[in-house]
C-alpha cells in the first residue's frame, strides 16, 4: 500500500478540526500519517486533537504567521510518505478519496490528483459544487483559463514537491500560494482529475479569502508574473515553452474580449 502523508493547516480551528481529521483517518486507504501543522492557535485545538489518541496524527506547532504556506510548508518538511495530501481544518474527505485519486493518478501515470468537491454552508451541504470539470485530466492549460483546482482535495507525489519546493508565503490574498503551486506542479505533471464529489469544502461567502480577492483577471496577472519568475529560475530550457503558453493564453483572451465588446456594441 502507498503511503500518503496528510498536511492539515491549522489556525484556531478547534471546532472543526477534529471532524476533518476523522475524515482523513476514516479512509478506504488509510493514511500513514496526519500532519496537523498549527499556526499559532490559542484555542484548544492541540488538546483536541490529542484527545483523538492515534499514533497516526501528529501535531506540529508553530508560531502564527497568518497565511497557511507556512504551516504547509513545515508539514512538506516532515513528510515521510511517497504521496502528500493537503486538507484546510475546516474541510472534510468523503471515505473513497485516496482509494479513488491513487487508481486514476496510478493509472493515467500522473503524479498529481484532484477532485470535485461539494459546498457546505452554515453547516449545511449543497448539491451545488465548487468545480464542474468533466475530464479526467486537468493540464496546465487548463489551469491558465480558471483554478478548478480544490486545495483541500490535492493528491502529489512527494517527488512531484521535492522538485517544485515550497508554497510561497503571502499574507494578503492568500489564496494565491494555491494557484501558484499548481501551476508549478503541471509543469511536471498533470493532474488526474476525479470528476466525482470527494471533498467537503465548508464555504464561508462572508468571510472566506474569495470574498475580499481580486477579480479573476487581477489575480492572474499577479499569479502568472510570479510562474514567469519562477519558471525562468527554476525550469531551464523548459521555461520558454511554458511562458509561451501562458502568451498565447493572453493573446486569445485579447481577441476574445475585442469581439465580445464589438458584439455588444452591434446588438445594440
Amino acid at each position: 500500500m502507498e503511503k500518503v502523508s496528510v498536511i492539515i493547516p491549522t489556525w484556531n480551528s478547534a471546532s472543526t478540526l477534529i471532524a476533518t481529521i476523522k475524515s482523513c483517518l476514516n479512509q478506504t486507504t488509510p493514511p500513514f500519517e496526519i500532519l496537523v501543522c498549527d499556526d499559532g492557535s490559542t484555542d484548544n485545538s492541540e488538546g483536541a486533537v490529542r484527545v483523538i489518541g492515534d499514533s497516526r496524527v501528529i501535531w506540529a506547532p508553530g508560531e502564527h504567521s497568518g497565511t497557511p504556506a507556512i504551516p504547509r510548508n513545515r508539514g512538506i518538511a516532515m513528510a515521510k510518505g511517497e504521496w502528500i495530501a493537503f486538507c484546510d481544518s475546516d474541510d472534510e474527505w468523503l471515505p473513497t478519496k485516496l482509494e479513488k485519486q491513487l487508481v486514476l493518478a496510478n493509472n493515467l501515470d500522473y503524479k498529481a490528483s484532484c477532485t470535485v468537491a461539494l459546498v457546505k454552508i452554515d453547516g449545511i451541504i449543497t448539491k451545488e459544487v465548487v468545480s464542474s470539470w468533466k475530464k479526467n485530466t486537468f493540464t496546465f492549460c487548463n489551469a491558465l483559463h480558471s483554478n478548478d483546482i480544490v486545495g483541500s482535495s490535492v493528491l502529489m507525489h512527494s517527488s512531484i514537491v521535492k522538485e517544485i519546493g515550497e508554497f510561497t508565503p503571502i499574507i494578503e490574498n492568500a489564496s494565491f500560494a494555491d494557484y501558484m503551486y499548481w501551476l508549478r506542479a503541471m509543469t511536471k505533471t498533470n493532474f488526474a482529475y476525479v470528476c466525482e464529489p470527494l471533498v467537503i469544502y465548508d464555504d464561508h461567502p462572508k468571510t472566506s479569502l474569495r470574498a475580499t480577492s481580486l477579480s479573476d483577471e487581477a489575480l492572474q496577472k499577479v499569479v502568472f508574473a510570479d510562474f514567469t519568475d519562477w519558471a525562468r529560475n527554476h525550469l531551464g530550457n523548459q521555461a520558454p515553452a511554458f511562458i509561451l503558453k501562458i502568451g498565447k493564453y493572453k493573446a486569445r483572451e485579447s481577441v476574445r474580449k475585442i469581439v465580445s465588446k464589438i458584439w455588444h456594441v452591434w446588438k445594440k
